[in-house]
This record gives structure tokens, sequence and C-alpha cells, in this order.
């Protein structure tokens, strides 16, 4: 029987402290549930493994989070080896984790590496320390230096950092200065995400009493510019409206959500897609793990922990394909793959929409119609573009 390829998302929910933009299913007063939420995870690895009966290969595997570099190097290799055990890992699977700069030193990260983990995600978020306390970071950028410097030390050679724009009294100037810093590190991947002040957080309250102002959308758009300026006078791809690479150095598993491909998400609020098949697993931690220990027999892909799931029409999914191809810039959507998955052209579905798109500037065909892209123009209002496919 041939193994289908299925990328595996495992979500951490604890944190030392909460970032002022933080809006993640993430805790900080629940770390002395660490080593029964890493029993519960593997409990939730082995019932859906069973469920797939070996039909599975872990493509690439992400733990995110929270800081998933709270859990110990002992939790993290029961984790991978139960994942081993039930979703055999191709050859070359890129095995992710997130970390945040303060909380690994070379001893964790020489013994993560034995686990099978050989990428790892760097929350910097800024190199200027006043934004830093702004984004409430407790990290400075120094330690960021030396937590990348650590990791190449032991044997990491691929590993991402994030940088924020849109911050409260960031300008040009200190953005660039957040670029410059991160390419001097010699980083195979930066990832670069606009500030969004998210209802229920701390900036969203600061926002509200005048504390700070609102961001400057214009002064954002600059700032995107910048980033596509300087990256690619760096020589980086930039591969995804977010995210940039070295030749051939991309997220791998974050390719596998652009491409709509199958993922399982794992853990306390996570999200999965399998099979035109949407699903969440219940939020809090504690649930969670009540849940894993009444364990009951469940339909792939679900497990004793999912809350809730649908199922996607055909024309959901189609929309989605397109929201998603399109955000992948040098590639798109292609046009074979989409009538080969759905059994329907692009024109044949899309055709007026994509007409009205690419007269305006927003959208192009590429290769004599292959494959369909977003514009220059097109990706600075995106999400306009990608409504009218939804």
């Amino acid at each position: 029987m041939n193994q289908q390829p299925l990328s595996l998302y495992l979500h951490i929910p604890f944190c030392q402290y909460r970032c002022s933009y933080c809006d993640f299913n993430t805790y900080t007063s629940l770390g002395d549930l660490k080593a029964l939420y890493a029993d519960a995870l593997c409990q939730e690895i082995q019932q859906v493994g069973r469920s797939a009966a070996n039909r599975y290969h872990a493509e690439t595997i992400f733990f995110g989070g929270g800081t998933p570099s709270l859990m110990s190097a002992t939790q993290i290799r029961s984790i991978m080896e139960t994942i081993q055990a039930h979703f055999p890992l191709s050859p070359q699977a890129e095995v992710t984790m997130e970390c945040n700069p303060e909380t690994i030193n070379q001893d964790y990260l020489r013994k993560i590496r034995t686990t099978g983990i050989n990428r790892l995600s760097f929350g910097a978020q800024s190199a200027v320390g006043t934004e830093l306390q702004t984004l409430g970071r407790e990290h400075s950028f120094q330690t960021v230096e030396t937590a990348v410097n650590t990791a190449k030390q032991v044997g990491f050679t691929n590993y991402s950092i994030d940088l924020i724009y849109g911050v409260p009294g960031q300008t040009l100037e200190s953005w660039h200065q957040s670029l410059t810093a991160a390419l001097n590190l010699d980083t195979p991947h930066l990832s670069l995400y606009c500030l969004t002040i998210e209802p229920g957080t701390p900036m969203h309250r600061w926002l509200h009493n005048g504390q700070i102002k609102p961001p400057d959308e214009d002064l954002a758009a600059d700032q995107y510019e910048l980033a596509c300026t300087l990256l690619g006078d760096a020589n980086f791809i930039h591969y995804e409206i977010s995210n940039w690479c070295q030749p051939d150095r991309p997220s791998e598993h974050n390719l596998a959500y652009w491409r709509s491909r199958d993922y399982l998400g794992l853990g306390a609020g996570a999200h999965g897609h399998v099979a035109g098949t949407r699903y969440h697993v219940v939020k809090q931690p504690r649930s969670y793990i009540k849940r894993m220990n009444q364990e009951q027999a469940t339909p792939f892909p679900f497990t004793s922990a999912v809350a809730g799931n649908e199922s996607l029409t055909p024309d959901e999914q189609m929309g989605e394909t397109m929201m998603m191809g399109l955000r992948l810039l040098q590639e798109g959507v292609q046009a074979s793959l989409f009538e080969q998955r759905f059994g329907r052209s692009l024109t044949d579905v899309y055709g007026p929409t994509i007409d009205e798109l690419t007269s305006w500037g927003l959208l192009t065909w590429h290769n004599h119609g292959e494959s369909l892209r977003l514009t220059e123009n097109g990706r600075f209002i995106s999400n306009q573009v990608f409504h009218r496919f939804l």
C-alpha cells in the first residue's frame, strides 16, 4: 500500500509570559501540566495513528505554540518517538520547533537535535529594545544572536527568524535596523508579519485607553516595500507574501498549508484539515488531558479531544485553494493541479473574476497560462483579491 504524505502540527500551549499582542491559545500559569500534557499528546498521536492504519507518512512536523522550547528534551523525544512509531518519517522530512531565544542553551539544543528536530524558528520580533518592550518580549536582540550562534555550534543549519512590522512607535529607520540585524545572522529564512491588534489583548486595551496610537497603514506599506527591496538586494527569494528565504530554503511545512495539502492538528486548540474535513481540538489544556485519558474509538482524522468539525463543500475547497495558493508569489495556483484536483479548470470556475482582476493589474498568468499569480500591486491588497474567491 502506498503511504500518502501528511504534515503534523503539534501545539504546545505553555509560555513563561504573555506577549502584549498575542491572542493564541497559550497559558502562563499551567507549567506544572507539561509532563501530563506530553503524555496526552503521545496518546493522541497513537489514537489517530491507529485509525490511519499505516496509510500515511509524515512529510513535515511543526512544534508550535506557545513556547515549545519550554518542554524538556526528554518530553520532545517521547513525542517524536511516538510519531515515528505511527507515521514513518520521510527521509528528508523537515521537523521544526519554535523557540523563544531566552529559553534555550547549548545542552538543550544538542539534546533536541538528537530527537530529530532539524529546523528552528526563533521568535525575535525586533532588534530594537523599545519595540521589544512594546511587544511584551522579555529578551534582547543580543539574546537572539546568542541563540542563533549556539544553534549553529551544535549543528543546526536550517533556521528562521520572525520579525514584526507596523509596531506602535516603530519607524522606517528602526525597521531597517531589525532587518539588517537579522540578515547579519546569515539566516536562511525570514518571516515578516504586520502587527494586527486583536481584541482581548493588552495591546488592544492600550489602544482603547490611548496609551498607544493606531498602526499607520501607510507606514506599514512602506516598511513592507523596504523589506522587499532590502531582502531582494540580499538575494532572498520572496516566495510567499510574508516569507523570504535563501535559494531552496523555504519552510516546507508552511508550503504544505499554502498548497492545500492534508495536515493533522494535534494538541490543545490545534486545527487540522484532511480530505476536505476541517476540525479543531478542545482548547483548555486540562480538558485536553482529561479527554485523552478517556480514550474512545474515533474515525480518522478525529481523536477523543476533537471539539468540532465541518466538511467543506467543493466550492469552499476551491476558494481556499485559491486563497492559499495565491499567497505563493513565485508559484501561484497551478492550473493543471487545480483541474486535476477538482475536475474543472480555473477559467471554468473563476473566468470572469480572473479576467476582471487581471484587467485591474492585480493578477497575471505565467508560463502561457500554466499558473495564476499575484502581481506586485496585488500583493499590497492581497486580502481584497482573496475575498473575490471566497
